[in-house]
C-alpha cells in the first residue's frame, strides 16, 4: 500500500510540474512573440520613413515633364531591389500624384503607360487614406496607415493558428505617404505615396515556433528533475515518520510477514502449525476436552501405574484366601 501511495505521489507529482513548465513556456513564447513583433514592426516603419523621406529630397527637383521619366526608373528600380530582401521589408508602389489625382510617376506601369496630359485622375489617390498627405508640412511624414487587405493564409495552418494573436499579420500592406515641396518656394507641389509590407512575418512565425519546442523540451526536463526530487523527498520523510515516534526513540521494525508455504514433517508435529518468529509456540488442548478452572476441581493425589497393579493383586490374593478358608 505505501509503494502504491509513493508512485501516486510521484505522478501528481510529475504533471503539476509538467503542467507548470509548459504553462511557463507558453506564456513566455507568447510575451517574446508580441515584443519582437512590435520590434519588427518599429523597424520596417522606420526603415520606410527614412525611404520616403530620401525620395521626398530627391523628388523636389524632379518633377519637370522631361525628368519624369528618371522618377518611373528609380520607383521601378527600388520596387525591384526590395522584392528579396532579407527581412521582409517589402515596397510594393511607389507613387507621385498632384492635389487633382493624377499620376505624376509611379513604379506601376499601368497608371503611367500614357501621356502626362491625357491621364485622369486615379479614384484610388482620391480616398481619404491619400488626401490626407495635401495637409503635411514640409519634412513632415504622416502615419503608417493599414490598407485592410485581407492575407487568409488557406496555405499555412500554423500562421492561422498563430493569426488571432497578431491582427496586423493579416494586413501586411502598409502606407505611408509625404508632401512634395518646391525646392526654392515654400509650397507642396505633389504628394509622394509608398505602400509597402512590414516584415516576413511568415519567416518570424517559424523561428519563434522553434524558440518554443526548444524552450519546452529543456522546461520539462527540468520538470521531470524536480518531480523526482519531490518523489525522493517525500519517500524519505514519510519513512522518517514511520520510524521514530514523536519524542525521537526509534521504533523497531515490524515483523516480517509470515511465508506462502513451509515444509513442516507432521510425524513430529502435534496440532495445527501455525508461524510465529522468536515466540513460543502455544500448546493444544484435545478438540473434545472442555476448558476445566482449577478452582473447582478437588485435589487428588497422582497414583502411578505400578502400584495401583499392586493394589489389585493383593485384594484378588484375599478374595481367593477366603474361598479356600469359606
Amino acid at each position: 500500500m505505501q509503494i502504491f501511495k509513493h508512485i501516486l505521489f510521484f505522478i501528481l507529482a510529475l504533471l503539476v510540474c509538467e503542467g507548470i513548465a509548459a504553462g511557463a513556456s507558453a506564456w513566455s513564447f507568447l510575451e517574446s512573440s508580441l515584443a519582437s513583433f512590435e520590434q519588427i514592426k518599429n523597424l520596417s516603419d522606420q526603415r520606410a520613413r527614412d525611404t520616403i523621406g530620401a525620395i521626398s529630397k530627391s523628388s523636389e527637383g524632379k518633377l519637370s515633364k522631361d525628368r519624369l521619366e528618371d522618377l518611373n526608373f528609380a520607383f521601378t528600380r527600388l520596387v525591384k531591389v526590395t522584392s528579396g530582401d532579407k527581412e521582409g521589408f517589402i515596397i510594393s508602389e511607389i507613387s507621385l500624384t498632384d492635389d487633382s489625382g493624377v499620376v505624376l510617376a509611379s513604379s506601376n506601369e499601368d497608371y503611367v503607360s500614357g501621356p502626362r496630359a491625357k491621364r485622369k485622375p486615379e479614384p484610388k489617390f482620391l480616398s481619404t487614406n491619400y488626401t490626407a498627405a495635401h495637409h503635411l508640412r514640409k519634412w513632415q511624414i504622416g502615419t503608417p496607415i493599414l490598407l485592410g487587405d485581407k492575407n487568409t493564409f488557406q496555405n499555412d495552418k500554423l500562421m492561422q493558428i498563430v493569426s488571432p494573436y497578431f491582427p496586423e499579420i493579416s494586413e501586411p500592406s502598409v502606407l505611408l505617404s509625404m508632401a512634395v515641396y518646391h525646392p526654392e518656394k515654400l509650397e507642396r507641389v505633389a504628394s509622394l505615396h509608398m505602400k509597402y509590407e512590414r516584415g516576413n512575418f511568415a519567416h518570424f512565425v517559424k523561428i519563434q515556433t522553434e524558440l518554443f519546442w526548444w524552450t519546452l523540451q529543456n522546461n520539462a526536463i527540468i520538470a521531470l528533475i524536480c518531480a523526482l526530487i519531490l518523489g525522493f523527498a517525500h519517500l524519505l520523510i514519510k519513512s522518517v515518520r514511520t520510524s521514530f515516534t514523536q519524542d525521537g526513540r526509534y521504533i523497531a521494525e515490524h515483523l516480517s510477514a509470515p511465508p506462502l508455504w513451509e515444509k513442516v514433517d507432521f510425524a513430529q508435529t502435534q496440532g495445527p502449525i501455525r508461524w510465529r518468529e522468536n515466540t513460543p509456540s502455544p500448546s493444544y488442548q484435545s478438540q473434545n476436552a472442555a476448558p476445566v478452572s482449577q478452582s473447582h476441581v478437588p485435589a487428588t493425589p497422582v497414583v502411578s501405574a505400578p502400584s495401583t497393579a499392586q493394589a489389585v493383586n493383593r485384594e484378588k490374593a484375599e478374595i481367593i484366601d477366603a474361598i479356600y478358608l469359606g
